[in-house]
This record gives C-alpha cells, structure tokens and sequence, in this order.
C-alpha cells in the first residue's frame, strides 16, 4: 500500500495536470482527473507581463506566507525577480515549510523569513522597518467558516485589527501597493468570517481614498480547490476511510478556482494600472475575479470518489450533515447594487461597493477592536453589526473561547 501522503499528493498531481502518481486503493488505480471538466470552463491563459513589471527588482512583503495562497503568492513573485521577498506568518512550521522551499528553488539570496503574529503591531512594524517593503501582499487571515463563527473575537482580531496593523504599517512605510486578499464572504455575509473580511475591505478602501502615497487595492474570490481546510483534502480522508463523504446540502455550491490561476489573476488585477500606464487611482479599488459558474458540491463528491475508480452510492456513500453555523446555499462575489466593469483583463472584473469616509469609518473600528479585546461577543457582535448592517448574528449562536471557562 502506498503511503497515504503519496497517495494524497498524487491525487493534486491529477488536479494541477501534472502526470499521475500511481496509488493503489483495494487494488484499483485511479483515473486521471480533468479539472477543466471540474471547474466548468477552460483553464484562463493570464498574460504576467504586467505582473512582472510590478515586481521586478522591488522589496515585497507577503503576510500569511506559510498558508495555500501565501505559498503560492512566494513561489510566483519569487519567479518575477523582486529585490527582496519578506515571508510573514504565525505558524512555525508553515513558515519553515516556504522557507526551505524557497531555497531549494534557489531563492534564498533574495529571502526575509519572520516568524510574526500579524495582531502584534510592535512586532509587525519591526519587519517593515527592516524590510521597507515597496509591495505587501495581505493574505493572512482565519478563513475556517464554523471555526471563526465559534471564535469570534480571535476571528476580529485577526482578520480585521491585524490588516489595520499592516496596512498601517504600509502607510508608515510608505510601500507603493497594497493587495488586500478578500473573498466572496464578505459580500452580503451570513457568516462571522465574512463581516470581519468586508470589514478590512471598509478599511482598505478609506484608506486608498484618503491618502495618495499608497495605492490599495482589494481582490475578492471563491473557493480554492484543495486548499487547508477546504472541502477537497476532507473529501479525500473520507473517500480513503471507505466513507462515507459528508456533503453539508445537496443543493450548497461554491465557485471555484485552482490555487495558481487565483494567484495569477491577483497579481494581474494588482498591476493594471502599472500595465495601463495611467495615472495611479485612488478610488478604493475591488476587484472581483471570474470565477465561471458555481460547482455543486455534491457534483464535486462524486467525481472525487470517481476519480479513485469506486462508485458514488455503491462504494462510497454520501450522506448530508445540513448546513453549520454562518454557512449559505450559494456564495456571492458582488451584490446586485455594485456595477461590475470590464477591466481588459480577462478573469478580473472592477465592483464598486459601498465606501465609508474614514473620518466616520474610524470610531466604529475602534468598537470592533475593543470589544474584540476584552473577548465581549455580544457588544462585538453589536459592533460589527453596525458596521455591516446585512451581517445578522443569531443570538446565542456561537461560543467565543474567550468568554467561555472550562469545568
């Protein structure tokens, strides 16, 4: 029997179209898996010129650097030449993990790797002033839905004071861009995770406006196929179990996208006004990326179980465990009141959604961040409530660590 890490990393293989690593389940090998097929459309052809032209030979600083959109966001901006590439996480052992892939790649000349909480603002300011960065690429975030709706006070802290610590700290610094990495959570949101990402966005955006050295810009996106946490790796350690795979609704859909076409078109939407060669604008940008149609996660079981030879039903069962806390049927990537705009970039589409000035902006930030210190979930709540009106915690829904004692 094939180790299951093996068996695991053969299966992503299929996923990225990369030659199959054959593995061996009750004695069958699976099929290859056609992830166009997956993501209902063709795989986008993303011109990085642009891309490159914004990072060549400059200092950039990646947050979250250890997590699946972090690592990647290294791995293709190392490949753009910057001068200087600082890696920022909190985890020990996702930071050790890009670290040392970065030098086997033989980046390690260019190479910053700091162990830092992003919610430790002295810490935070200390790589800035070391690493001066003309680029910071924000992508640390908790991102767990149930996780954060059960959390919620470590879910504020981090999602949204520590992106008021970096962006802060880009103003400081005076880097020339800033990419806030959304999602389509924050767009009428159901869940916690969702109001404290839409939150940043509110700050990202009165910042751009208010200022005129550092340009910021957001980008919202779905779902990335096979990342930590996300439906596809718990499919796969159900499917190797024997089952059986636990789909939320039979109706629940997602967008998705593969972790390199997200971060090609972030980097694409980061560097338009570069690749336009016009004025840089300060309007508080969001950018939504093209994520085709919605995949049914039901769909996305029974391909998964079929891409290991077994049949759907037959094989591996498929039970639904109903909706968690904060969780919607569908997802969506802009509200019916923003007017999305063509770009000239294919995949990446201009919203524009509601701005609050930062004069009116600050005071109510500064409830969130309070009460989300003093681990008070209910006046939390109140706060963010405020802030995104469509955000409606159910009273009493979830249970905040902070405020709870152990017996």
């Amino acid at each position: 029997m094939v180790p299951d890490l093996l068996k695991l990393r053969g299966f992503f293989d299929r996923l990225a179209g990369k030659s199959a690593r054959p593995f061996n389940r009750l004695g069958m090998r699976s099929t290859d898996f056609d992830l166009s097929a997956l993501l209902a459309r063709p795989p986008r052809k993303i011109d990085q010129k642009a891309a490159r032209q914004l990072i060549a030979g400059k200092r950039v600083l990646i947050t979250g650097a250890g997590g699946t959109i972090g690592s990647e966001l290294v791995r293709q901006v190392a490949e753009f030449e910057p001068a200087k590439l600082a890696l920022v996480d909190n985890s020990e052992y996702a930071l050790y993990q890009i670290d040392l892939a970065m030098h086997e790649a033989g980046h390690g000349d260019v190479l910053f790797s700091s162990l830092t909480d992003v919610c430790r603002e002295e810490h935070l300011d200390r790589v800035f002033e070391i690493c001066q960065p003309e680029i910071v690429l924000h992508a640390a975030a908790f991102k767990h839905v149930p996780i954060v709706e059960h959390n919620r006070c470590a879910g504020a802290l981090t999602n949204f004071l520590g992106a008021k610590h970096v962006f802060d700290a880009a103003i400081r610094q005076k880097a020339e861009t800033v990419v806030f990495i959304s999602t389509d959570k924050a767009v009428n949101p159901t869940s916690f995770m969702g109001a404290t990402k839409r939150i940043a966005e509110l700050y990202a955006q009165a910042l751009d406006v208010a200022q005129n050295d550092t340009r910021f810009v957001t980008v919202r996106f779905g779902n990335v196929l096979g990342s930590t946490g996300s439906v596809a790796p718990l499919f796969i350690r159900q499917i190797e179990r024997g089952g059986p795979v636990t789909v939320t609704h039979p109706e629940i859909s997602r967008y998705f996208m593969t972790t390199r076409e997200a971060v090609q078109l972030v980097l694409q939407a980061a560097s338009l006004d570069s690749a336009e060669n016009t004025i840089v604008t300060h309007d508080g940008r969001v950018f939504v990326l093209d994520m085709g149609e919605p995949v049914k996660i039901l769909d996305l079981a029974k391909r998964m179980i079929e891409a290991y030879g077994l049949v759907p039903g037959k094989d591996i069962e498929i039970k639904f465990a109903g909706l968690r806390p904060g969780e919607k049927l569908f997802e969506e990537i802009f509200l019916d009141t923003d007017k999305l705009v063509k770009t000239g970039a294919d995949g990446v589409l201009l919203a524009s959604p509601a701005m609050i000035d930062l004069p009116l902006l600050n005071p109510r930030l500064q409830e969130v961040i309070e009460n989300a210190k003093l681990g008070d979930q209910d006046a939390l709540d109140e706060a963010v409530h405020h802030l995104v009106p469509e955000f409606s915690p159910t009273p009493g829904e979830a249970i905040d660590q902070s405020n709870k004692s152990i017996q």
